[in-house]
């Protein structure tokens, strides 16, 4: 069997060959089970970012570079947020925008100013105080390429909600984790449910999920850690 970490079909260059928007109507192939999404835009539930709102604080601006429909930006502007979300293609329902949509940008773009280099940010004037995100998996090279890409930017917090499998990968434990020791991990408890955005789209509804996900936290604004703290989002009692 190949491993996520060897799967020859998902390798370090993947996001150059991102395949164009599916048409909707993703299906379930049998009881939350999903056709896998083109472009991996799976939805988590607003409750996520609530819970995670209810443990870290974001002072000054925070951007959803992968927004999808928008449950990440309207948490965070519930929460009295400054927040902008964009997407490398549209997919906030409804003719009107929400007043936090920054259009269409393709975050394999973003760059942080150095070496010489002017930033490339959709709003550089904020200098991507912080970055809250599902980044697409792809196989966990996606993930892995937005994170790092955050990490490169951001000048505040990151943080990225990801199936916990993420975490337990060899080259990611030494690489991107050696390189860059997340300052937490906060483990979703119970299980939510992700499915397809198109899914949902279409009138689908979610139901009991089948994986476990967690939010991995980078604090920019603290020293370094050896290792992260590690800690669950329990359900608020009734």
């Amino acid at each position: 069997m190949v491993s996520d970490d060897q799967d020859p079909l998902f390798d370090a260059d993947f996001l150059d060959n991102v395949p164009a928007p599916p048409a909707p109507g993703a299906k379930a192939k049998s009881a939350h089970v999903w056709e896998r999404d083109e472009l991996d835009w799976y939805v988590e539930p607003m409750a996520a970012t609530e819970a995670l709102l209810r443990v870290e604080r974001f002072v000054g601006p925070v951007w959803d570079p992968c927004c999808g429909g928008g449950n990440i930006p309207t948490a965070l502007d519930a929460a009295g947020c400054q927040v902008v979300g964009t997407d490398i293609v549209r997919r906030v329902p409804g003719d009107d925008s929400p007043h936090w949509w920054g259009g269409t940008f393709d975050f394999r773009e973003a760059r942080a100013s150095g070496d010489g280099h002017s930033p490339r940010l959709p709003f550089p004037e904020w200098h991507s105080t912080n970055i809250v995100m599902n980044p697409p998996f792809f196989r966990a090279k996606g993930a892995e390429d937005f994170i790092r890409r955050a990490i490169a930017v951001a000048r505040g917090k990151v943080a990225a909600f990801v199936d916990i499998r993420f975490i337990a990968g060899g080259e990611r434990a030494n690489g991107l984790f050696a390189e860059h020791p997340p300052h937490r991990i906060w483990i979703v408890t119970p299980r939510v449910s992700c499915p397809p955005g198109v899914y949902l789209a279409g009138g689908g509804k979610a139901g009991n999920g089948s994986s476990d996900w967690c939010w991995m936290v980078w604090d920019m604004t603290a020293p370094p850690v050896p290792r992260p703290q590690l800690d669950w989002l329990r359900r608020r009692s009734s």
